[in-house]
């Protein structure tokens, strides 16, 4: 009963070991992902099923040390712990994707929106409004 009770408790604190986002990033990501900025290299519902068979889930997230380097603890904490880190894992490298994507689409539309008052294809007021409509549109908040 001791080592079960052991088990359990490695198994709970290790679940604060998985690569988590913060809750700011997280609301961020969601915002894109509402805007349909998003970008979803990763799929985390299916890298937290393969985190239950031992190295698929780091495999297809694309840590391989980490597929390596946890086999030898699957057989005691696999099931209860990979799944989680590997979800966890899968909305990071989604959220660290989005990021730079979006920044390249906000500058994209920022510098053709100057372009065009570059030359003189809007006025001045024309050009605010739309300097404010990219900024909501980019923006996470």
């Amino acid at each position: 009963m001791k080592k079960l009770l052991a088990l359990a408790a490695i198994a709970i604190a290790l679940q604060g070991c998985t690569t988590n986002l913060i809750e700011g990033q997280k609301q961020e990501l969601e915002t894109y992902k509402q805007k349909g900025l998003a970008v979803e290299e990763r799929n985390p519902k299916l890298a937290a099923v393969l985190g239950i068979l031992p190295m698929a889930g780091y495999l297809y997230d694309g840590n391989y040390v980490l597929a390596f380097t946890t086999l030898p603890l699957y057989p005691f904490l696999g099931p209860l712990w990979m799944p989680f880190d590997t979800y966890n894992s899968a909305q990071a490298r989604n959220y660290y994707a989005t990021k730079p994507h979006v920044e390249r689409e906000r500058s994209k539309a920022m510098q053709a929106n100057d372009r065009a008052m570059d030359d003189k294809h809007i006025d001045d007021v024309t050009y605010r409004r739309i300097r404010r409509e990219i900024e909501d549109k980019y923006s996470a908040y």
